[in-house]
């Protein structure tokens, strides 16, 4: 039996534990104990694998990264109450980790692929209607304006879903065990000038026409589409 087979087995047993069968409730804590001496696992062992690791194909590959692609996972954290951090390969692929409770990683890496497909879509809109005379400088700096707008406008509709402090103090574990040299990256401002501040309000309005609808119960998902 796999390591992760007998996690889920110990905390089905503890949830039976909680049962209001009191004969029920005892004889699953006994065999949850065993199970747990049998296996040399810990409390803290069982409670860390609720935590789980899933990634997506970063929005941007770039070290640097442009801090439209730094808002976009942010508001993916905010939404479903998890963290994030890249990682590079050696063959110039970027992946976007998110970390965070195993019932919500997954949706947030669908989410998060689904909203930068539709981001890289617009960006590419919106860099074809600009003047051919523009220099690529300033076409690239008004692109990046655009999809900060853009991720503003769809973060107006997020409710943020925070985790709570079990849940970060599990996080914070995970992070410590599995990926302990995390370093902090460099951000690529646009550095635009006044004369570029309106690719932020085309790329607001246009991410305001992105429907995300909440779940319920606590759970956070995100049905998207666009009109």
């Amino acid at each position: 039996m796999s390591n992760q087979r007998i996690l889920d087995k110990i905390k089905k047993l503890m949830a039976l534990a909680n049962s209001g069968n009191p004969h029920e409730a005892a004889n699953a804590m006994r065999k949850a104990q065993a199970l747990m001496k049998e296996y040399q696992l810990s409390q803290s062992d069982v409670e860390l694998s609720s935590i789980a690791k899933y990634g997506a194909k970063m929005a941007n590959k770039s070290i640097k990264q442009p801090k439209w692609s730094l808002m976009l996972t942010t508001v993916i954290c905010r939404a479903f109450g998890v963290e994030a951090y890249a990682s590079y390969d050696i063959f110039g692929g970027a992946s976007c980790n998110f970390i965070g409770l195993s019932t919500n990683v997954e949706i947030a890496a669908y989410c998060y692929t689904v909203l930068a497909r539709q981001l890289l879509k617009a960006r590419r809109e919106y860099a074809t209607s600009l003047n051919k005379r523009l220099k690529a400088s300033t076409k690239t700096t008004r692109s990046d304006l655009f999809c900060e707008g853009w991720v503003r406008g769809v973060y107006q509709q997020v409710t943020d879903l925070s985790p709570n402090e079990k849940e970060r103090e599990l996080i914070r574990l995970f992070k410590e065990q599995k990926i302990p040299n995390l370093e902090t990256g460099k951000v690529r401002e646009a550095n635009g000038t006044s004369r570029d501040n309106g690719a932020i309000a085309e790329g607001y309005k246009a991410g305001r026409q992105v429907r995300l609808n909440a779940g319920v119960s606590g759970s956070e998902q995100l049905k998207i589409g666009s009109h």
